[in-house]
């Protein structure tokens, strides 16, 4: 039976990441990388894809039994924080792109000729329920992210999860101006008491519709 890699990159929505809420495949024998780091921006992933490059060609890395790879990445809300623009961090988006699902007249030598990916786009957390200003920056950069999704000549190879409004009430994330009027409101039952970042409730979430996105690439 072929064997799937999982690899995670991204910032610490991803290194935070409970393993025993790994999202899991169809395919026996699925195994889990975490290269997330805390405070990552999306340039950081650079980093953490050529770590894992670096671990796949020296063989400490237990997925180098395989040439299938199932790519989770999330990263961006810490680049708004940081100052950028939605523009600079799509450039950078881009890359990481390209990075993972190299064109095939590519120099790259990634072991992902057949692999997949899903990506986590920005979601609306409740230390944000007051700041409408970054609320239409992280709802900008979801539509850029998209955007470049559908351009890109990987784009069948890859899913976006569209988590703006996932962690939000019921009743106000479909309510009318719900994104750009700020009437969308995070669910406190998602996430820690820090108001930022995901519990397990919250992680539970992102496992089930991740093994969903997963599940359509592989029968693509």
């Amino acid at each position: 039976m072929m064997t799937l890699g999982m690899v995670l990159f991204g910032d610490s929505d991803i290194s935070r990441w409970p393993p025993s809420l790994y999202p899991t495949s169809p395919l026996a024998h699925s195994k889990v990388s975490n290269y997330g780091k805390s405070g990552a921006e999306l340039a950081d992933l650079s980093h953490q894809i050529n770590q894992w490059e670096i671990q796949i060609q020296d063989g400490s890395n237990s997925n180098n039994t395989t040439d299938n790879y199932v790519f989770a990445c999330c990263a961006g809300e810490n680049d708004i924080g940081s100052g950028r623009s939605v523009d600079q961090i799509l450039e950078m988006f881009r890359a990481v792109l390209d990075a993972l699902l190299p064109p095939s007249n590519s120099d790259q030598q990634l072991p992902c000729n057949k692999s997949k990916m899903i990506f986590f786009g920005p979601k609306f957390e409740p230390w944000l329920t007051n700041d409408n200003a970054s609320r239409k920056k992280y709802a900008k950069l979801n539509n850029g992210f998209q955007r470049a999704i559908r351009k890109h000549h990987a784009s069948n190879h890859i899913m976006y999860i569209d988590c703006l409004t996932l962690f939000c009430t019921k009743e106000t994330s479909n309510a009318p101006g719900a994104v750009y009027g700020g009437r969308a409101m995070p669910d406190h039952k998602y996430f820690n008491a820090d108001g930022l970042h995901l519990n397990d409730v919250g992680y539970g979430v992102w496992k089930h519709v991740a093994e969903e996105k997963i599940a359509q690439l592989i029968d693509s």
